[in-house]
């Protein structure tokens, strides 16, 4: 049920996830089809904007996990949407495409974050999680000699809610991290997407994800059908270095033209389809960073709050559902074992320390894999963006 926060001012939860993303709704589903009492807390209450992201023919499994049929008619609601495969000029100035059709679905998953992010927090509530919308995490404190670990209070003026675990899944942000003192470790990259909606009312077919690389960073559009008035929406997303003297231009609507006239193939695609733009530019951090510690004494932090990753691992979401159910689980079975009690709940507790011993295996893996793609495209090596990469260790 949802529930108001007078409503929920009695109740000591076994645990409180704040951030109602995709890892906060799939951690809260975990925990509370295991019979966990959860309140999920989602600060925005309705965002109006948020990037979107493909998905893999691997990912289609999971994102059913979460959500079911997604296939049933009704599946645009939940903001997943067919693609066929992807187009990638990167290497070479030519396309090379990647056919989902031989997979094991058949197709990707091209997700419009808004509606999907909706849907993952009913999909919790059905479950029997209390959702607390338009709150504000404000801080948390350790209680002694109390039946709960944690007070925590959100926004001010509502009423201060007590947990036996507490779940930071409030994004690259990480709030609840950063109130107990746990900083992100430092990194150079400064990588930072600016992103353009256009809109068309002539046909587009295409169901491809197209990424092209260029001498001052990475293009990437999808298409999502069915916006207002009939029209067909298309995101445009220019990745690049935010320091770079290039990124000022690509903050301004001319500037992202400028920029996007220059380009191979993304440009012309959207010429050929008489594509107008639509709305503002909008901008997102896109860097690579982690915490320096995942976890602690009775709290944990989930998808971009632990460790959050350049888009073009394509890994975001599935990273955020996968790290959710896994916690979800983890923290369940700590909560239940009878033989620890509720002081032993940090990263010495054998379940919690499973859980961190994942995220670094994890993170490892994936800045091997970034820095190993980064250095595949070898055009414009003479470029600010690209040595940086070339240099990587």
């Amino acid at each position: 049920m949802v529930s108001s926060p007078e409503e929920a001012t009695d109740t000591v939860w076994d645990v409180i996830v704040v951030g109602g993303g995709p890892a906060g709704s799939a951690t809260a589903i975990t925990l509370a089809k295991f019979g966990q009492r959860v309140l999920l807390v989602d600060e925005q209450g309705g965002a109006k904007f948020k990037l979107g992201e493909s998905l893999p023919p691997v990912c289609v499994g999971l994102v059913k996990h979460f959500l079911g049929d997604i296939d049933a008619p009704e599946a645009g609601l939940c903001g997943v949407f067919h693609t066929a495969g992807n187009v990638s000029v990167w290497a070479t100035d030519q396309a090379q495409t990647t056919d989902f059709f031989f997979t094991q679905t058949g197709f990707g998953l091209c997700v419009d974050r808004v509606a999907f992010d909706e849907a993952l927090r009913q999909k919790a509530v059905a479950e029997g999680v209390t959702l607390l919308t338009g709150a504000r995490f404000e801080s948390c404190s350790r209680l002694v000699d109390s039946t709960s670990n944690w007070q925590v209070q959100f926004s001010y003026g509502m009423p201060v809610h007590q947990a036996r675990y507490l779940v930071d899944c409030t994004g690259r942000r990480s709030s609840v991290a950063k109130a107990l003192g746990i900083t992100a470790l430092e990194t150079d990259d400064k990588l930072f997407a600016y992103a353009q909606w256009f809109a068309t009312s002539a046909q587009d077919d295409d169901c491809y994800t197209r990424i092209e690389a260029g001498p001052h960073g990475w293009w990437y559009t999808n298409r999502l059908p069915g916006g207002q008035d009939d029209t067909t929406r298309r995101l445009v997303v220019f990745h690049t270095d935010k320091d770079l003297s290039l990124a000022r231009l690509a903050a301004s609507a001319e500037g992202f033209q400028q920029i996007l006239g220059d380009s191979a193939h993304i440009g012309p695609l959207l010429a050929d389809h008489a594509y107008r733009p639509l709305g503002t530019i909008r901008g997102a951090a896109a860097n690579s960073q982690r915490l320096a510690s995942f976890c602690g004494d009775a709290w944990m932090a989930v998808g971009d709050a632990a460790q959050a990753y350049d888009p073009l691992s394509s890994q975001g979401i599935d990273k955020a559902l996968r790290s959710g159910s896994h916690a979800g689980h983890l923290i369940h079975y700590a909560l239940s074992d009878n033989s620890v009690n509720d002081r032993a709940l940090g990263r010495d507790n054998h379940y919690i320390g499973q859980y961190v011993l994942q995220q670094q295996q994890l993170w490892d893996k994936y800045v091997s894999q970034r820095d190993f793609y980064y250095q595949t495209q070898p055009r414009w090596t003479d470029q600010p963006f690209w040595q940086r990469r070339s240099s990587l260790p």
